[in-house]
């Protein structure tokens, strides 16, 4: 901007016709100058700092590409992709049905007999109690086992 179109801008300014854009050129052009006579410093006193601060982001903002970076829209396309194979990954997970472990060899007990009672490890003191079921326990580890199997298959 030439001093002539400056010169005309500040005696618009002072006189009230100018428009908001155009008192943010004219900071702009102020701003852009080292060297100027007084009566521009007063004006570019008189057009206070919020002017000022606006012509400055705008100047800055004129400046910045308004294109985003290569890299910026990689960063985009890859955390959508990872975001749908997340939510993929979780739905897919919601509807796998478990898995049965293998089948192994039970002892088939005739239908017609009841199941047998433990008549030991009832009476005592938990202390007793405890004892008892690992003397048992230890006599008999496959009917454990077998009771332990048939407890996480009907979970």
């Amino acid at each position: 901007m030439t001093n002539k179109d400056i010169q005309q801008l500040i005696d618009r300014y002072l006189e009230g016709e100018t428009s908001p854009a155009e008192e943010r050129q004219l900071a702009l052009a102020l701003q852009q100058r080292e060297a100027m006579p007084d009566d521009w410093q007063t004006v570019k006193l008189m057009l206070g700092e919020l002017t000022l601060g606006e012509a400055e982001y705008d100047a800055i903002m004129s400046q910045r590409d308004s294109k985003p970076s290569a890299l910026l829209i990689a960063l985009r396309v890859i955390s959508s992709i990872a975001a749908i194979y997340l939510v993929g990954l979780f739905f897919y997970l919601q509807t796998e049905t478990p898995t049965k472990p293998m089948a192994t060899n039970y002892h088939k007990v005739e239908t017609n007999q009841p199941a047998p009672q433990p008549a030991y490890c009832t009476e005592g003191t938990p202390r007793e109690i405890l004892m008892c079921y690992l003397e048992h326990k230890q006599a008999q580890p496959d009917t454990y086992k077998q009771l332990k199997q048939m407890n996480y298959e009907n979970q």
